[in-house]
């Protein structure tokens, strides 16, 4: 039960939180914006075109099962293509305020409706199961890993937000292949890393990449790059 309470702290009480603060700041627009982004790009395109893709193609089907490294980096990369790419263009077109603030407020609304969708939710509802206790440890990671999942993706927005600034698509390309090789990591580990340490091994190297991104957006806040 704790664990399930840890993780809808996490996965709810911190997006909403910094909903709230983003009002008080008055950077709501971009946490919408980051919002938008990520269920436009992963919940109404990339997942529907995977799961058509699952049930009906036999060569996704084969390819999954017969090449499951390069499938892991493909998948991975489809998914920092389709949200870097969203993020990329709500910034440029729709974000008229680009601060870091702003940046860090349209990160969290991209991580915060990830985690409530991916964890948040599913771990309400359990709180009001008799069966919560059977699944305490496996939210309690899942929780600990949306922390930093949203971490990531502030950092990542920040890094996006400074190509927009400085008019250097390159800045998109990078946070592209960042994502990418985080969520190809996901999958990949697990193939050579013994099953009971499996899901630690790929935590820890999230946390450390999404502890790395996060830190070099402190860093360009430092030097100015973005006020």
């Amino acid at each position: 039960m704790i664990g399930i309470t840890f993780a809808t702290v996490i996965s709810i009480g911190l997006p909403l939180t910094a909903l709230l603060y983003a009002c008080c700041k008055k950077r709501y627009i971009p946490f919408v914006l980051g919002v938008l982004a990520f269920v436009v790009s992963q919940v109404l395109i990339r997942i529907p075109i995977l799961q058509y893709l699952g049930e009906h193609s036999t060569v996704y089907s084969m390819f999954s099962a017969m090449q499951p490294v390069l499938f892991a980096i493909v998948i991975g990369l489809s998914a920092g293509i389709f949200e870097e790419l969203a993020r990329f263009i709500s910034m440029r077109f729709f974000m008229v305020q680009r601060d870091w603030q702003s940046g860090f407020f349209f990160g969290a609304g991209h991580g915060g409706i990830e985690a409530v969708l991916f964890v948040g939710s599913s771990a309400v509802f359990l709180l009001f199961s008799s069966t919560a206790i059977a699944y305490s440890n496996t939210y309690f990671i899942s929780g600990i890993e949306r922390f930093f999942a949203m971490l990531l993706h502030i950092g990542l927005s920040i890094i996006v937000l400074q190509g927009v600034v400085r008019k250097r698509f390159l800045y998109v390309v990078l946070v592209i292949i960042i994502h990418g090789v985080v969520d190809a990591l996901a999958g990949i580990l697990p193939l050579y890393v013994p099953k009971d340490s499996a899901l630690l091994v790929v935590e820890v190297t999230v946390a450390v990449i999404a502890l790395a991104v996060f830190n070099y957006s402190l860093w360009i806040k430092r030097k100015g790059v973005l006020q």
